[in-house]
C-alpha cells in the first residue's frame, strides 16, 4: 500500500467515530411552519442561533422563505436548503476550524465572499468555504443548494494547496462534480444508511468525490477515482435504469452514452455487483410490473398493457420471467391484490 493510500486511510479514520457509535439523523426545518410575520424571528432564534450559527438579513419586500433538510452522518454533514433573497454572514465568533463546506448550486445563484475573494455560483457550480473565517453569501433570487461539511484533515491530506481553493468558483464541468451531485441525490434518505458499514462506505465515497472536485492529483486522484468515482458511476447507472426501465429500447449502450462512458465500462462496474446490466434491468421492470398489478388504478387494464408499461415487448417472455421471480402468474398477483383490497374495504 502506497503512502498516499496510508495517509488517506489515516485521515479518514480520524474523521469517523467508532463503528458502534455510527448514527444517521435527519433534521428538517421550514419557515412555512410559522406565521408569515414570525418567519424571520423563528429562523433567527432556531436555525441561525442553534443549528448553524450565522446572521441573516432579507433582501427586498417579498415574504421570507427558507426550508432545509440536514443529514448528520459520521464525519459528514449534508444539507439541502432553499432560500428567498437574503444576505448570510458569519464571523470568527462562530468559527469552526475543523471543517470546510462545499456548496453546490441547484437553482438560482449567489455571491460568496471570503478570504478577500468573490465567487459567483450558478446552477451546477460549486464553491469551497471555510467554517473558521468570516464570510458573506448574497442570495439575489430564490435559490436551492446542497452543502457538504467535510473535516479539513480529510481534504488537506489529499489536496496540497487547499487554502487556495477557498471562495473560488468551481465550474459545473469540473471532474467529479456531476458525479458528486448525482451521488448525493441518490443517498439522501436511502434506507441503507441505517447500516453502520454502508454508512461509513458512503461517507468515504463522498470524501473521494469531493477530492476529485477540488483537483486531487497523483495517487490521491487515482484512489478517489477507484473508490468514490466508481461508486458514483454505479449509482448513476442504477438511477438511469430506475428512471428509464419503461423504455423497451434501454440498453447498456444507451446508458453509457447518457453517462459519457463506454458500454464496456458499464459492464465492468456491474460485474462487481455479481449481476449483469440485463439482470438489473429485468429486476426493475418486474418490480414495476408487480407494483402496477397491485395498483387499483390498473385493475381494469390488460396484462399486456402492464407488461408494455413496464418495458416488456414480448408478453410470453414477461409471463415466464414474472413467474420465475414471484412464483405466481401476473393474473394471480392481481387477483390476490384485489381480494386483499376487498377485505380491507
Amino acid at each position: 500500500m502506497g503512502s498516499a493510500d496510508s495517509d488517506r486511510n489515516s485521515a479518514d479514520a480520524d474523521a469517523l467515530p467508532p463503528r458502534d457509535s455510527v448514527s444517521y439523523e435527519v433534521l428538517r426545518f421550514s419557515t412555512d411552519n410559522f406565521p408569515e410575520h414570525r418567519r424571520i424571528e423563528a429562523y433567527r432564534e432556531i436555525y441561525s442561533r442553534i443549528i448553524i450559527k450565522h446572521e441573516i438579513e432579507p433582501i427586498g419586500d417579498q415574504p421570507f422563505h427558507f426550508d432545509a433538510s440536514l443529514c448528520d452522518l459520521p464525519g459528514l454533514g449534508l444539507a439541502v436548503s432553499r432560500f428567498s433573497p437574503c444576505v448570510r454572514s458569519h464571523g470568527l465568533q462562530h468559527g469552526d476550524s475543523e471543517h470546510l463546506v462545499l456548496g453546490i448550486g441547484r437553482s438560482g445563484s449567489c455571491v460568496v465572499q471570503q478570504h478577500g475573494r468573490e465567487a459567483l455560483i450558478g446552477r451546477g457550480e460549486a464553491v469551497l468555504t471555510s467554517s473558521a473565517d468570516p464570510a458573506a453569501v448574497t442570495i439575489a433570487s430564490i435559490s436551492e443548494s446542497v452543502s457538504l461539511r467535510v473535516p479539513k484533515s480529510v481534504l488537506r491530506s489529499r489536496i496540497g494547496d487547499l487554502d487556495a481553493r477557498v471562495s473560488r468558483t468551481i465550474p459545473r464541468d469540473t471532474e467529479g462534480l456531476l458525479l458528486l451531485t448525482g451521488y448525493v441525490g441518490a443517498i439522501r434518505g436511502a434506507q441503507t444508511l441505517t447500516d453502520p458499514q454502508m454508512c461509513e462506505l458512503v461517507v468515504a465515497h463522498v470524501y473521494d468525490l469531493v477530492a476529485l472536485v477540488l483537483g486531487a492529483k497523483g495517487d490521491a486522484r487515482k484512489l478517489a477515482q477507484e473508490g468514490g468515482g466508481r461508486a458514483a458511476r454505479r449509482s448513476a447507472i442504477f438511477s438511469a435504469i430506475e428512471s428509464r426501465s419503461g423504455n423497451p429500447a434501454l440498453s447498456a449502450a444507451a446508458v453509457a452514452a447518457l453517462l459519457g462512458v463506454t458500454p464496456r465500462y458499464i459492464h465492468l462496474l456491474l460485474e462487481e455487483t455479481g449481476r449483469s446490466f440485463t439482470h438489473h434491468l429485468l429486476e426493475k421492470r418486474l418490480e414495476n410490473a408487480a407494483a402496477l398489478l397491485r395498483d387499483p388504478r390498473w385493475y381494469a387494464r390488460r396484462i399486456g398493457d402492464v407488461a408494455l408499461e413496464a418495458g416488456f415487448t414480448d408478453l410470453s417472455h414477461f409471463s415466464r420471467a414474472f413467474r420465475r421471480r414471484y412464483g405466481a402468474t401476473p393474473s394471480d398477483v392481481r387477483e390476490v391484490a384485489v381480494r386483499d383490497r376487498e377485505k380491507r374495504d
